[in-house]
């Protein structure tokens, strides 16, 4: 059996504010030898993923729901989702064309058989807009999200400055279904303007469209929600208008501050081990939208790393040396059973703000002066540890 050496090397917070969005992510750091996995959270928030999503008419791989999900007295583990605005549960459909021409209504429509329709429409991704997914919550009251974030309608030079934002929510044990759609154009100069909220089963027997959402008469829409309950009729569903509620969510993409070099998106990044202090960057961004224009929320946050050992320990060990207080006020001590030589303490973007060489076993540092916040001390050019300034 393989055996992991499980570390905390840093935890941070990063607080989301502006005028358009308000919540907190908590990044952390933990060694998984021989490697380091960076991580972010947000107990009141979807942490989204990118879908794979970025050409037009496709469906993504497929994608994990999280938990088991039954849909039409089927069960499934996972979906895929398209680019047009729907989710499918049918395995095969991954990575396959997205069919975009609606000819007729829902019932028996065999272009997104075993499907839920959040509108389904003909956007294109690559006109602007983003698709994404993410699980939030715990077991056993787990959702799992699709978003469509002001994705263009097909084509920008057809339907120049039109687009469609929407989310599907899928709730364990419940069962139950939303959609949340913030704004719904109509292209009407396109495929006649046609759009369809609703879902249906495997073999287009059985379909459920909320009331004035179906093919035609052509709708367009904002800040509306519907809700698709299972029940024990014929129909297995029955749908209503609930308050629109959409789950907030934003993508965290991950860079090297130091070279702006891109590393990943989504809750988590596997590194390999560095044996330098390297600082990373994380920009969450968010999906905001009205009536008269979609934009992006962005926040950003930084997270120094301490070198990491291959074996998956830090760096030297740091045994030796003893911080106090921590958190501290006016002062911190630094004692050592050796000599100290030499410290350096920087802030959480890397900044020194303390640089001292010496030879004693006791160091005293003033730090009155000090911002409030989390700092590094480096002590004799090697061993790292992290204190909280008052």
């Amino acid at each position: 059996m393989k055996k992991y050496i499980y570390k905390s090397i840093f935890a941070g917070m990063l607080l989301f504010i502006s005028n358009l969005a308000f919540s907190q992510i908590t990044f952390t750091s933990w060694i998984h030898a021989p490697a380091v996995t960076l991580y972010a959270s947000d107990p009141t928030a979807g942490i989204a993923t990118e879908s794979g999503v970025y050409l037009d008419d496709i469906y993504s791989s497929l994608l994990p729901i999280g938990f088991s999900f039954t849909y039409f007295d089927s069960v499934y583990s996972n979906c895929v989702i398209g680019a047009n605005g729907n989710i499918n549960f049918t395995a095969s459909s991954a990575g396959n064309f997205n069919p975009w021409p609606i000819t007729d209504s829902l019932l028996g429509n065999s272009s997104v058989y075993n499907s839920i329709c959040g509108p389904w429409c003909d956007m294109d991704v690559v006109y602007g807009g983003d698709i994404s997914y993410f699980m939030t919550g715990t077991a056993p009251n787990r959702i799992f999200g699709a978003n469509w974030c002001h994705n263009g309608m097909y084509t920008s030079s057809i339907c120049p400055g039109q687009w469609t934002t929407s989310q599907i929510l899928l709730y364990e044990s419940t069962n139950n279904i939303e959609v949340h759609l913030s704004h719904k154009s109509i292209c009407t100069a396109w495929n006649a303007g046609h759009a369809i909220l609703g879902i249906q089963n495997q073999t287009g027997t059985s379909a459920i469209v909320a009331p004035g959402r179906d093919w035609s008469p052509n709708w367009s829409a904002d800040t509306e929600s519907w809700r698709f309950t299972p029940d024990t009729s014929t129909l297995g569903y029955s749908v209503s208008s609930i308050p629109y509620a959409p789950l907030t969510y934003y993508t965290i993409y991950w860079y090297d501050s130091s070279t702006g070099g891109y590393l990943g998106s989504g809750d988590s990044l596997v590194l390999a081990y560095d044996t330098v202090p390297t600082t990373y960057m994380a920009l969450a961004v968010g999906c905001f939208d009205t009536a008269s224009t979609g934009t992006d929320t962005i926040a950003r946050g930084y997270m120094p790393l301490m070198p990491i050992h291959p074996a998956g320990i830090m760096m030297p060990l740091t045994k030796d040396f003893t911080i106090y207080p921590n958190p501290a006020l006016n002062q911190l001590y630094v004692t050592s059973s050796t000599t100290i030589s030499s410290v350096e303490i920087t802030d959480i973007t890397g900044q020194e703000v303390y640089n001292q060489n010496m030879a004693a076993q006791k160091a005293e540092i003033d730090t009155r002066n000090f911002a409030p916040g989390l700092y590094f001390i480096k002590i004799n050019n090697n061993t790292i540890k992290k204190f909280v300034k008052q």
